[in-house]
C-alpha cells in the first residue's frame, strides 16, 4: 500500500491571486505602443494562465492566453494589442503575449479575466474621467493599480503611471 500525501494549493482567483494591475488604454501619439493590460500573480504559488481569456464588454472580443503560460508568484505578464508596436518601445520586458484583436475604450471600459473554465477571476471597470486619474488619456502614462490587495474596481485604488508605464515590474 503507497502512502499519498495531499497538497492544497488555493486555486487561481482566490484571495486575488491574479489581479489587473496596469491597464494602457490610449497611448500618447509620440509613445505609441497600442493598448495592453498587466496582470500580476498576488500570491506565492505559480499560476497556469493556459487557456485562460482576456474580454472586455463585447461579447466577441476575446484573447486567449497561450499554453504553457504559468506565471511565477509576484510576476507580472503583460498582454498586448500589438506585439511588435510594444515591444519596439518595452525591448526589456520578457514576460509578454498578444495579440489581441480589439482596443480599450477610455469612456468607461469593462475588462475581465476569466480562468479555464470560464470563471471570472478579475475584472475592472474603469473610466477617463474624474473620480478616475485622467492622465492615462492619451497622454502617455498608464493606469496603474496603487496595491494589488486594493479593490481595483475603486477609482481610488489607482493612479497614474510615471512616464510611460512599467508594464513588467512594480
Amino acid at each position: 500500500v503507497a502512502d499519498i500525501e495531499a497538497v492544497f494549493v488555493p486555486a487561481a482567483g482566490e484571495n486575488n491571486a491574479i489581479v489587473i494591475n496596469e491597464i494602457n488604454y490610449n497611448s500618447s501619439d509620440e509613445f505609441d505602443t497600442e493598448d495592453w493590460i498587466e496582470l500580476y500573480n498576488n500570491s506565492e504559488y505559480e499560476v497556469d494562465l493556459s487557456g485562460w481569456k482576456f474580454k472586455d464588454s463585447e461579447p466577441e472580443h476575446e484573447f486567449v492566453i497561450p499554453e504553457g503560460t504559468i506565471l511565477a508568484p509576484d510576476g507580472y505578464i503583460v498582454l498586448c494589442r500589438d506585439f511588435e508596436m510594444f515591444s519596439e518601445l518595452f525591448p526589456d520586458v520578457q514576460n509578454v503575449t498578444g495579440n489581441f484583436d480589439f482596443g480599450l475604450s477610455g469612456g468607461g471600459e469593462e475588462i475581465y479575466i476569466l480562468n479555464q473554465i470560464n470563471a471570472i477571476v478579475d475584472s475592472v471597470v474603469y473610466d477617463d474621467e474624474y473620480p478616475w486619474p485622467t492622465e492615462p488619456d492619451g497622454n502617455g502614462h498608464s493606469l496603474e493599480l496603487i496595491n494589488p490587495d486594493k479593490d481595483n474596481n475603486l477609482p481610488e485604488s489607482w493612479g497614474a503611471s510615471v512616464g510611460h508605464g512599467t508594464p513588467g515590474k512594480v
